[in-house]
């Protein structure tokens, strides 16, 4: 039992470690040069669950008792990944591309003030989309994620790669019922 509790207390300790020097990179210029926060954050947790690998392989070595196994390891780091992947995804991604997120830090911002659904329309698109560029910002993350390219001097074009994500989109509207609206605007 006390070797497992101890094998437990390096998983954790490595996990809050490796997560928190994962949120504190974004404060950082390390790999600043990805301008797509989406990518940014998965090389980001790829880079920290590859590091604190490495940690773990430390006291692989240095533990005697065979503590620490190889497969304790390759576990470490596919469960660091996929944890982290599922929180970057659920926070700050969401946060950085929600409407629901943005409308409702508007109304909090002011408390006092009731909104109709036509108001909070109009202050969407006019701070979200046109103020704040969200178009925009999501239009050059599809031009650098490859899905969609420049077609001559002024237009732009689906590419395979978008071609296919619809595809792997329409699999996941049918599997979830969603309306796929959304995903076939017409």
């Amino acid at each position: 039992m006390k070797r497992i509790f101890e094998l437990l207390l390096i998983y954790i300790s490595l996990f809050i470690a490796g997560t928190l020097a994962f949120i504190c990179s974004f404060h950082t210029p390390l790999l600043k040069n990805i301008d797509v926060f989406f990518y940014r954050g998965l090389f980001l947790i790829l880079l920290w669950g590859c590091v604190f690998s490495v940690v773990m392989f430390g006291f692989h070595k240095v533990c005697a008792d065979n503590l620490v196994t190889i497969r304790d390891i390759i576990l470490f780091f596919i469960a660091f990944c996929c944890i982290n992947v599922v929180l970057f995804t659920h926070l700050p991604t969401t946060a950085d591309r929600s409407i629901s997120v943005f409308m409702l830090g508007y109304m909090a911002e002011h408390p006092d003030q009731s909104f109709t659904e036509e108001e909070m329309e109009a202050i969407f698109e006019r701070k979200y989309v046109e103020e704040y560029g969200a178009f925009k910002k999501r239009f050059h993350e599809q031009e650098v994620t490859g899905t969609i390219s420049r077609n001559g001097t002024d237009g732009y074009q689906i590419t395979e790669s978008g071609k296919n994500l619809i595809k792997l989109y329409d699999f996941v509207t049918d599997a979830f019922s969603l309306d796929d609206r959304l995903v076939h605007p017409r």
